[in-house]
């Protein structure tokens, strides 16, 4: 008995609609979103893993499976055991910021697998800077470490490790060390030392703030005795400005005139040689 128009028609539009969900499901899958802070490595089960790595947002990737790989900053804090030029060893707490190269994340994937990038902190990145921090240390005593060349010896480390694990693509963007543990009679010897440095350095400050009163009083009374010379020197020349002024104004006219009060107050005197008379008009 054949099937009637109708009854194929409907059994043609159930396959159309199931074939369609089949292939908006297939579709679905064939879709892979990157989220914000990763790459996505894309791994082919023809070739393995894609030398580029997908960047953030949504793709279309096939049958290829594809992994979130972070790439976002890191801050790791670890407590390296290490050693000074003097033979002294400490165990010190560094603490580092790093994050993946993005162009570099299919590589490190290559490298470490599928291992999650707390493991990779752990084992290969601590073994880095504890390399790095072996060979900076060595070239520095310990009282370098702990005193003012410390900032030297964080850049030199920082330097030397940021080297190390950019060739793996590992992008190291910041680090800082604590101060080292030290044993009770190497923290004493340390703080004797800095405590003798300190008295050196107060004592050599109050010797400069003696030399430098010392100088500054020498100034003072240098510069106050030229002020009283300039002094001198401005009234003997003024002095000597009015005698001459007078000088200049005295004419036979001004004598007879003083002559004449002279007469007038003490009467008219005249003296004439050693043995000559004296005459009183007075």
């Amino acid at each position: 008995m054949q099937e009637s128009t109708f009854v194929k028609m409907v059994k043609g539009g159930a396959i159309v609609a199931i074939a369609g969900v089949v292939v908006t499901i297939g579709g679905f899958k064939t879709f892979e979103k990157v989220d914000n802070g990763n790459v996505g490595i894309e791994y082919s089960m023809s070739g393995g893993v894609r030398n580029q790595a997908l960047t953030q947002g949504v793709h279309w990737v096939g049958l290829d499976k594809v992994t979130q790989y972070p790439i976002k900053s890191q801050t790791v804090k670890q407590t390296v055991s290490l050693a000074t030029s003097d033979g002294k060893k400490t165990d010190t707490a560094i603490t580092f910021t790093y994050h993946v190269d993005p162009s570099k994340a299919t590589s490190v994937y290559k490298k470490f697998g599928n291992v999650d990038i707390e493991t990779i902190e752990k084992g290969w990145l601590n073994q880095q800077l504890t390399a790095s921090g072996r060979t900076v240390l060595s070239q520095y005593t310990l009282l370098d470490v702990v005193g003012s060349d410390s900032t030297k010896v964080q850049a030199k480390l920082l330097d030397m490790f940021r080297e190390r694990a950019d060739k793996q693509g590992f992008i190291i963007e910041d680090l800082s060390f604590g101060t080292p543990t030290l044993d009770p009679q190497t923290q004493k010897s340390i703080d004797d030392i800095i405590k003798a440095g300190q008295d050196n350095k107060k004592a050599q400050l109050e010797a400069e703030t003696k030399n430098t009163q010392a100088e500054a009083d020498a100034k003072a009374a240098k510069t106050k005795a030229k002020g009283e010379a300039d002094a001198t020197i401005e009234k003997a020349n003024a002095q000597a400005e009015a005698n001459k002024k007078i000088n200049d104004s005295v004419n036979d006219k001004t004598i007879q005139y003083m002559e004449a009060e002279a007469r007038k107050q003490h009467g008219w005197v005249t003296v004439q040689g050693s043995n000559g008379t004296i005459v009183d008009n007075k």
